[in-house]
């Protein structure tokens, strides 16, 4: 009934005209949500030849059903379309790059499912597979090994393609060689499921047993009789599938067993071979990611060796795998200290910390090795630099640890880096500062690939970055304040949330659709506020510590100074304060409605609602067990207190969702009509996973949004 009482709150806006007209030159839903983005189509899913000479991409726009090109940007710095998506058959498909080969002479391509290679000197387009995964060249570049239907495949290419199966024990979604299923890339962020050996005679690959792992059912309710596809998915506390790691020697076509994790129920985190060697390196994580060890694996089955191992009551983060200098030595991204750093690992063992070293007073975070210099004196890392709330490359003296920034402008710098040549391409942006694309070349000035969006840019509100004091130090937090704000008037405030482990909403970056959806709230005459809590900050492992066992009370703490906070203005009527986040972030928007008064109205997008609906690894790693700490997930757990929610609740969710499952949500609206309450109101997206991609679809989200929040907030 509420639902329906919904539908007669958005005809009655929409006749009564309660939401003002836009000013002159003021943003629009039409122009925020509509096909063409407007900061401008810009480049994405750029990927550089080995060599670094050129690169490709695609230009998006808002509507990821739209079929596009794949363009070039050459030697010359011309840029064209190299592949049309009609040549992918008469409905067409946009064509992406997975990567070059090893002499940059062929790009393997995947459209619609199929993997083909184009050949540049004769623009040749060859099909090689359709259903395929996971698409990896040989080192030489005479054959592509993928997964497909659960096994490896090697392709040798030549005037026609002679297919070879490897391995045969694959089986539909039970039995997985070589291919990864949802939990392993989800919450291990492992991308390959195989890999060549650096002189092309052997693969080795992950083995999923997934067998004892949950099916759980994701209905498609269009359909007149409906249709149900069942996705492995382990449960917290429920059976994982079982991994092991193997070798196919490609001549003798034996296949070795190098590691088995499943005994103990341990995961084979990353893995990857060790260059010129016959050694994988692989990371072993225990069940309850208390401790995890790097192991060299030599492929022959001789005993292997710990490279590095480390420990933690609470637990421990998944670590990139090293890259190897000439001389021997290793670097590493650790999470040691209270803080993720590049060390250097000598021959020895011993490591030496090189990045973020606070006795240089310079305590930032390295979130990532992007490249090392052959010569093994320079390397280049992604950062958060100068401070948590900022992007940047920087380039590393690996002697000395001198730094380079080479994108010293405040703000986000996402980066494509072509580590033959040392050139990048740079998306950068800031809060009050829409994203331009700049290519940057060794010792050339940067040239502008798309340009930052004045009209866009002179139609947002600033937002204003501030911090709010706590007892766990200055907590990050931004503002965007109505048109025409007047000091002495009292606004009502929705605050945006995510609230998970080491997960900020504060960086300085361009927030794109969302940033606009929440101008536009600023335009209804709705201040907008955002607070990271002391377990969302990166750069002190300390207090993300908060969430063992503790995942509610511990992310509602930032939430509750940030609310405080909010009281304390006079141009703020406390007694119209809403909360809204999508994932983890709908999650504490229902926590926080549920376990404080000063949040009146909540609107949640696919939100767990209980973390025994969530997967095993993300998890545990923070709850622990649920059959050890039943009270820690009750605790945290929305489905007991719906009783005491603070106001109405808004929840949307698409119906095939398979991270955050609609279970989370028919379990919690099961409690409210248990309950009798009334002001839950639902909204599904029928098809639609975890992002509700689509354009129609995101549209209607947005502007369902805002309606919902003129309704609840009257501003």
């Amino acid at each position: 009934m509420k639902l329906l009482q919904s539908t007669s709150v958005l005809a009655m806006l929409l006749m009564a005209g309660v939401a003002a007209a836009p000013a002159q030159g003021a943003l629009t839903p039409s122009a925020a949500f509509g096909k063409e983005p407007s900061w401008g189509r810009q480049p994405a899913g750029i990927s550089w030849s080995h060599r670094g000479k050129r690169f490709t991409y695609i230009l998006p726009s808002q509507d990821p059903a739209e079929h596009l090109p794949l363009m070039l940007h050459t030697r010359e710095g011309a840029a064209r379309v190299l592949l049309a998506p009609d040549r992918f058959g008469k409905h067409g498909a946009t064509p992406y790059n997975v990567g070059w080969s090893p002499k940059d002479r062929r790009i393997a391509v995947m459209a619609d499912g199929t993997l083909y290679v184009y050949t540049f000197a004769t623009k040749a387009l060859q099909k090689i597979a359709s259903g395929v995964s996971d698409p990896q060249w040989s080192p030489n570049g005479d054959a592509i090994a993928f997964a497909k239907k659960a096994n490896l495949f090697v392709a040798q290419l030549g005037a026609k393609v002679a297919l070879q199966q490897l391995t045969h024990g694959g089986t539909g979604n039970a039995m997985l060689d070589g291919q990864l299923d949802w939990v392993y890339p989800e919450e291990l962020g492992i991308t390959h499921g195989f890999r060549w050996s650096p002189d092309g005679s052997k693969i080795a690959y992950l083995r999923l047993d997934e067998r004892k792992v949950t099916r759980f059912p994701l209905t498609d309710f269009l359909p007149k009789n409906g249709r149900v596809n069942y996705q492995r998915y382990p449960l917290a506390g429920e059976k994982n599938p079982a991994a092991s790691l193997h070798v196919i020697d490609l001549a003798t076509k034996t296949d070795r067993l190098l590691y088995n994790a499943a005994p103990k129920d341990r995961y084979i985190a990353a893995f990857s071979w060790r260059p010129k060697s016959d050694d994988l390196i692989a990371e072993i994580l225990n069940r309850r990611e208390r401790w995890l060890r790097v192991e060299s694996l030599p492929a022959d089955g001789a005993a292997p060796s710990t490279l590095y191992r480390q420990s933690s009551p609470s637990w421990v983060d998944v670590i990139a795998i090293p890259t190897w200098l000439p001389d021997g030595s290793s670097l590493w991204v650790l999470d040691r200290e209270n803080l993720r750093s590049l060390y250097l690992r000598a021959a020895d063992g011993s490591l030496r910390r090189i990045t973020g070293d606070y006795n240089l007073g310079s305590s930032y975070a390295t979130n990532g090795l992007v490249a090392a210099g052959k010569s093994g004196t320079r390397a280049w890392v992604y950062a958060d630099y100068p401070n948590r709330r900022n992007r940047a490359l920087l380039e590393v003296d690996l002697r000395s640890g001198a730094l380079k920034d080479l994108t010293p402008e405040r703000g986000v710098h996402r980066i494509a880096f072509a580590p033959a040549t040392h050139a990048f391409v740079d998306t950068y942006s800031s809060m009050n500062r829409v994203p331009e694309v700049t290519l940057h070349l060794p010792s050339q000035a940067p040239q502008v690939l798309a340009a930052a969006d004045a009209s866009l840019q002179s139609m947002l509100l600033p937002v204003r970055r501030f911090e709010v004091p706590s007892k766990y130090g200055p907590l990050d937090a931004w503002m965007i304040r109505p048109p025409h704000f007047d000091p002495h008037r009292k606004y009502p405030v929705v605050v945006y949330v995510y609230g998970g482990p080491a997960a900020p909403t504060t960086t300085n970056g361009f927030g794109y659709t969302m940033e606009l959806m929440h101008d536009l709230l600023a335009q209804e005459g709705i201040i907008v506020f955002s607070i990271d809590g002391p377990a969302s900050q990166i750069d002190n492992d300390k207090h993300v510590r908060l969430l063992l066992h503790n995942f509610g009370p511990g992310s509602l703490a930032g939430q509750r100074i940030g609310a405080r906070y909010l009281a304390s203005l006079p141009y703020v009527d406390a007694k119209r304060i809403g909360i809204w986040g999508w994932s983890f972030g709908g999650y504490e928007t229902i926590y926080a409605l549920e376990h404080s008064k000063r949040f009146v109205a909540g609107l949640a997008v696919a939100p767990v609602t209980d973390w025994h609906l969530y997967d095993t690894i993300y998890t545990e790693r923070y709850m622990g067990l649920p059959q050890k700490h039943p009270h820690a997930y009750d605790r945290s757990s929305n489905l007991f207190d719906v009783a005491h929610l603070n106001g109405p609740l808004q929840i949307m969710h698409g119906t095939s969702d398979d991270n955050v499952h609609m279970a989370n949500t028919v379990a919690f609206l099961q409690k409210t009509i248990l309950a009798g309450l009334t002001d839950v109101n639902v909204m599904l997206f029928p098809r639609k996973t975890h992002s509700i991609a689509g354009l129609m679809q995101r549209r209607t989200l947005w502007e369902r949004m805002l309606i919902y929040w003129r309704s609840v907030l009257h501003p």
